[in-house]
C-alpha cells in the first residue's frame, strides 16, 4: 500500500504498497514489473476460485497525470484564490468510538455514539448535527452521526443541494470526506483558519501538483500521486474540471500523507467551511445499509461504514448489494481484528481504513495499500464476481482483501520495514493467519508451502518468502508471531536496523522469542546473516 518504504521492496519515497498480481487471474492491463518500477496489474476472472492479488506488486509506481477513474473517482480541480478571513463555525464533534478489543489493545474507531457537532449559524440557518446546510433537514434521508473520536465524518443527507457545511480537519487524519460531489465546472468556496504542524518538513514541495507540505489542501477523488490538488489558505473557490467526491485535509508527505509515518508526528486542527450546491454523498452506518433508499441520492455515490472499514461505492453496486453490505464489511472487519491480534498495534492512529476505486492505480497494480486502501476500480463493479462490496459471500475471492489490509499492519508505527524480497511475503503471512482463523480457502500459491523443500534465498519469489516464514508457524504455532510483533513494538525505532543487519535483528527476534535455536532454518533457506 504505501509508496515509500514499504513498496517496491524499501525503495524511499512514496509509502504505498500495491498489491497487483500476486496470483489471482488477470483480467485487466497494466504493465508488469516490479519493486518502485512498475507491479503487474491482475484482477480476478469471474469464477470462484480463491486466488487473489498479493505478492507481485511489490511497490508503488510512480505515475504522473491526475489520471481518470470511473463514475467520478477523479477530477483535477483548479483554484482561484480570494482574499477573506471568514471564520467558518467549527463543529466540536463530541463522539466516541468505543472500539474492539481483540488482543488486549483497545481499537479506536468502533461503534460511536454522539458525534453531533453544534455549530453557530451557517449559511441557510442554524444546524444541528454535524453543521449540515440548507437550513432545516426536513424531507431527506436523515444523516448519520459519524465522527468517532477525533476523526471527522461530516454527515449529508440524500436528497437535498450540499448548502455550507462546517467542520473540523485534524492534520492526523488521512482525508476527511466533505460529504461533497461535484460534477464538472461545479464549484464550492472553502474557508480555512486554524494552525497545525505536520513533521518539521512544513514548506517543502513535493514532486507533483502545486502545493507544499503543511498545505491545507481541497482535491477531488483520493488519485494516487494527484496532480490536481488545490491549497487553500484563507478562501478559496474551486471548479471541478472532473466528477468526483471532494476532500481535504493536511499535505504531510509526497505521498499525499495516506501512508504511516507521514502523518505520525502531525498536529493540530483546522477549522474548514465548504458551500456549494453541489450534491452530496451520504455516509451510511453498515446496519441500516440493507434498507437505505440509495435511488435518493443524487450523486451516485455512498459511503459505507463499519467499526473499522470505509466502503465508498456507487449507488448501482450498493443498491444491488444492499442485503449483502453487511456481512461484507463484517468480513473486512474480521480481517482488521485477527491483523490486530497478530500485529498488536494498529496503523493510521486507528481510523477507519476506506476502500476506494482509483483508476490510477489500475495502471499499475490491482490494489495498493495505504488509507485509503486503492482499488482497481472493478473491484466496485456491480457486475464484477469478486467485488468488495459482497466479499462475505461464499465463493468471492478475500485473499486480496486481507493481504492488502496486511500491508498496513506491517508498519503501523515506523518501526517495521520489509526486508528485501519480502515485501509482499509478510503481508501473506496476515492473510494465512486470518484465513485459517475463519475457515476460508487459502491461495493456491500457497498450500503447496508445507511441507515444500527449502528454496535458496537467491531464488526467492515472495511465494518463497512466505514459505520461508511460515516454518515457524509449522514449529511454534501462531504464538511465535504474536510474542515477534510484540517485541518487535517494544523495540524503539532508532533500535530496528535495515540493510544486511536487518535479518540478523529477525533471526535473533526469532530465536528469543521461541527460545529455540533457528540457525538451521535459516541455513536451510540460504537467508543471509543470520545471526
Amino acid at each position: 500500500m504505501d509508496g515509500n518504504r514499504w513498496t517496491g521492496g524499501l525503495v524511499a519515497s512514496v509509502l504505498i504498497v500495491a498489491c497487483g498480481d500476486s496470483g489471482i487471474n488477470a483480467t485487466t492491463d497494466g504493465s508488469s514489473g516490479t519493486g518502485e518500477e512498475t507491479a503487474t496489474s491482475s484482477a480476478p476472472t469471474t469464477s470462484t476460485t480463491t486466488a487473489a492479488p498479493t505478492t507481485g506488486s511489490t511497490g508503488a509506481a510512480e505515475t504522473t497525470g491526475s489520471g481518470t477513474t470511473d463514475a467520478g473517482t477523479t477530477g483535477a480541480v483548479t483554484a482561484t484564490e480570494t482574499a477573506g478571513t471568514t471564520e467558518p463555525v467549527s463543529g466540536t464533534g463530541s463522539s466516541s468510538g468505543t472500539g474492539v478489543d481483540t488482543t488486549g489493545v483497545d481499537t479506536t474507531g468502533g461503534d460511536t455514539t454522539g458525534g453531533d457537532t453544534t455549530g453557530g449559524d451557517t449559511t441557510g440557518g442554524d444546524t444541528t448535527g454535524g453543521s449540515t446546510g440548507g437550513g432545516d433537514t426536513t424531507g431527506g434521508v436523515e444523516p448519520l452521526s459519524c465522527d468517532v473520536g477525533e476523526w471527522t465524518c461530516v454527515p449529508v443527507e440524500a436528497d437535498v443541494p450540499y448548502g455550507t457545511r462546517s467542520f473540523k480537519v485534524p492534520a492526523a487524519q488521512n482525508w476527511v470526506n466533505t460529504g461533497l460531489y461535484l460534477k464538472a465546472g461545479e464549484k464550492a468556496t472553502i474557508t480555512v483558519d486554524g494552525v497545525w504542524a505536520i513533521n518539521n518538513n512544513d514548506g517543502k514541495a513535493i514532486d507533483h501538483g502545486p502545493c507544499l507540505i503543511g498545505d491545507f489542501v481541497a482535491r477531488i477523488g483520493l488519485l494516487y500521486k494527484d496532480n490536481a490538488l488545490n491549497c487553500i489558505a484563507g478562501q478559496a473557490t474551486i471548479t471541478a474540471d472532473k466528477p468526483g467526491i471532494l476532500f481535504v485535509g493536511a499535505l504531510p508527505s509526497n505521498d499525499l500523507g495516506e501512508t504511516y509515518e507521514t502523518r505520525l508526528k502531525a498536529t493540530g486542527v483546522k477549522n474548514a467551511t465548504v458551500t456549494s450546491a453541489g450534491a452530496t454523498v451520504p455516509f451510511i452506518a453498515v446496519e441500516d445499509a440493507a434498507t437505505y433508499p440509495y435511488d435518493t441520492v443524487a450523486s451516485g455515490w455512498v459511503e459505507i461504514s463499519g467499526v473499522h472499514t470505509i466502503l465508498t461505492l456507487p449507488t448501482d453496486t450498493a443498491k444491488q448489494d444492499a442485503a449483502a453490505l453487511a456481512a461484507a464489511v463484517d468480513r473486512i472487519d474480521t480481517f482488521y481484528e485477527l491483523h490486530e491480534k497478530m500485529r498488536g498495534a494498529l496503523p493510521q492512529h486507528g481510523q477507519r481504513i476506506r476502500w476506494i476505486a482509483d483508476a490510477n492505480v489500475k495502471q499499475f497494480a490491482y490494489m495498493l495499500a495505504g488509507n485509503p486502501i486503492r482499488m482497481d476500480p472493478i473491484l466496485v463493479s456491480k457486475g464484477f464476481a469478486h467485488r468488495i462490496s459482497i466479499a462475505g459471500k461464499p465463493g468471492v475471492d478475500v485473499w486480496g482483501f486481507a493481504h492488502e489490509l496486511g500491508h498496513d499492519f506491517t508498519f503501523p508505527n515506523a518501526v517495521w520495514w520489509y526486508q528485501e524480497k519480502t515485501l509482499e511475503s509478510w503481508p501473506n503471512l496476515f492473510s494465512v493467519h486470518a484465513l485459517s482463523q475463519l475457515g476460508l480457502p487459502l491461495h493456491p500459491e500457497y498450500v503447496t508451502c508445507p511441507g515444500s523443500p527449502p528454496v535458496n534465498y537467491a531464488a526467492w519469489d515472495p511465494w518463497d518468502g512466505l514459505c520461508f516464514l511460515m516454518q515457524f508457524q509449522y514449529l511454534y504455532g501462531w504464538e511465535h508471531y504474536y510474542a515477534f510483533f510484540a517485541a518487535l513494538n517494544a523495540t524503539p525505532a532508532n533500535q530496528v536496523p535495515s540493510g544486511p543487519a536487518a535479518w540478523t535483528f529477525v533471526h535473533n527476534l526469532f530465536e528469543q522469542v521461541s527460545k529455540k535455536d533457528v540457525t538451521p532454518v535459516f541455513q536451510a533457506w540460504g537467508v543471509p546473516n543470520p545471526g
